[in-house]
């Protein structure tokens, strides 16, 4: 080797081994700022006419493992649809309550039946008269307030999918650029992995809401599609569509046109679908609150509430057929094809309650009396504490099979609403371990190891010394020559 060719490989060391101190840095720095990938210093031989003339710098490239990001994306996108289910049963098992609280519908049922119970005992207390009144309206106040959850889950659900495809249209847009930018710098050499960083993490952000997979293209640049293989980006960004709904109201369903789905450029894209269906990320969740958990919620309300009407009905000798019971339907008998939100409208009759203009002592001697009837006659409270505990099959829609009476029924759904938020917590530890494991399995190749990064800066030491004493060496050498 000459001295010139020496020197030459040498400087071009020294070079490097700054380059990578520098780069080295920049990853200690950045150890803890989330989204940063470790970045390696990227050098390679440079040869002239055929012989090694040091090393050229070809820049810094980003630690990634594309394989195990599309994974735990896709498990982030899973874990996202659970936490969204688990947490609309958890705000209904919440509401329900447990037998032994003050407001849970189970406790207003067993109120209703103990002031029945004292009322049959002691007909003519007109104090006994108004606490079962002020029972029956609490238990039909309850059911409201429970089917004003219901209702409020799906509201919240449709607005969440608006707030999360317009984050989601804007981060797509920011990619598109960020790829312009990026293959820019990639056709003129410049430096792009802090561009890279931006865009992982705004992919991230996609990507929880609707789970996707990157798809390489020229100069550095991505596409994005969907796990079920709709593109969200192809050279440009499309627009994920979807209109939200000003007020849910029960009877309206995405199967009757009245709520929107989810579309990608016509392509429809809705989560519960077939096909190209969204299957995990937080726009399925919130699609399944809106269109299934909380819907079935409101069947299992309203099948209670018809349990409950149905009870009173046709029971009091004072009424006649047709007539509506002790609880109604928004104060009209109820009709059995008009279920759905019964929950929202069912109201104690106005005959008992003075607000309305009842009166207490018809819980006594009858719904239709026009006049008082003897203050000891309790034949009428006696069946109206009978329809109470009667052991019948509740309606479909409660989604109990046996006989039972009113309160069993009511504390079965609330068991019911209780095993769905425990399976739903379930199956969310499930995808969140599984998210867990595959992002530390992500950040064991990406992360930054501060004490790895710390004896590269010695072994870089150590080349920028070497090369040094090779500088020195040669400068001997010449000096010598010099001298001659």
């Amino acid at each position: 080797m000459s001295i010139s060719s020496a020197l030459l490989s040498a400087t071009s060391g020294i070079s490097a081994a700054s380059r990578r101190a520098s780069t080295v840095s920049n990853n200690v720095a950045n150890a803890l700022t989330p989204g940063y990938a470790r970045r390696e210093l990227s050098v390679s031989e440079n040869i002239v006419n055929g012989r090694g003339a040091g090393v050229t710098v070809n820049g810094d490239v980003r630690a990634a493992n594309r394989a195990l990001t599309t994974d735990r994306r896709l498990a982030e996108g899973a874990s996202g649809r659970d936490q969204m289910i688990a947490d609309a049963y958890k705000g209904f098992n919440a509401s329900m309550g447990e037998p032994g609280d003050s407001f849970s519908l189970f406790t207003q049922y067993q109120n209703l039946e103990t002031g029945l119970r004292a009322l049959s005992q002691t007909p003519e207390s007109q104090p006994l008269q108004a606490q079962v009144l002020d029972a029956a309206k609490a238990l039909a106040s309850r059911f409201q307030e429970l089917s004003a959850d219901a209702g409020g889950a799906r509201q919240n659900a449709d607005a969440l999918i608006n707030r999360e495809v317009e984050a989601v249209n804007a981060a797509l847009q920011e990619i598109e650029r960020l790829n312009g930018d990026i293959s820019a710098a990639s056709a003129t050499g410049r430096e792009f992995a802090a561009l890279e960083d931006q865009r992982q993490r705004l992919i991230d952000e996609v990507s929880r809401a609707i789970p996707v997979r990157e798809v390489p293209r020229n100069n550095n640049t991505i596409d994005l599609m969907t796990d079920e293989g709709v593109f969200l980006i192809a050279g440009s960004a499309r627009t994920v569509e979807f209109t939200p709904t000003a007020v849910i109201t029960p009877d309206l369903t995405l199967a009757g046109g009245a709520l929107s789905g989810l579309s990608v450029n016509g392509v429809d894209i809705t989560p519960g679908g077939t096909g190209l269906s969204l299957r995990e990320g937080t726009i399925a969740g919130h699609f399944e609150v809106r269109d299934a958990v909380a819907p079935g919620f409101q069947a299992q309300l309203d099948g209670l509430a018809r349990d409950l009407i149905e009870r009173f009905e046709g029971i009091d000798p004072t009424l006649t057929a047709g007539d509506p019971g002790l609880f109604t339907d928004a104060g009209a008998a109820f009709d059995p094809a008009n279920e759905l939100g019964l929950a929202s409208r069912i109201a104690v009759n106005a005959a008992v309650d003075p607000d309305q203009g009842g009166e207490t002592w018809r819980l006594r001697d009858g719904l239709a009396a026009t006049t008082q009837g003897p203050s000891a006659a309790n034949d009428i409270i006696t069946i109206f504490l009978d329809a109470l505990t009667e052991v019948r099959t509740p309606p479909a829609g409660t989604g109990l099979n046996a006989a039972q009476n009113a309160a069993s029924a009511v504390a079965n759904v609330t068991s019911a609403v209780g095993s769905a938020r425990i399976s739903a917590e379930e199956s969310l530890a499930s995808s969140a371990a599984r998210t867990q494991l595959l992002s530390d399995a992500e950040l064991a190749v990406t992360a930054v190891d501060t004490d790895q990064e710390l004896q590269q800066l010695v072994l870089i030491e150590q080349a920028f010394t070497a090369n040094a004493r090779i500088i020195q060496a040669a400068d001997e050498m010449l000096r010598t020559l010099m001298e001659l």
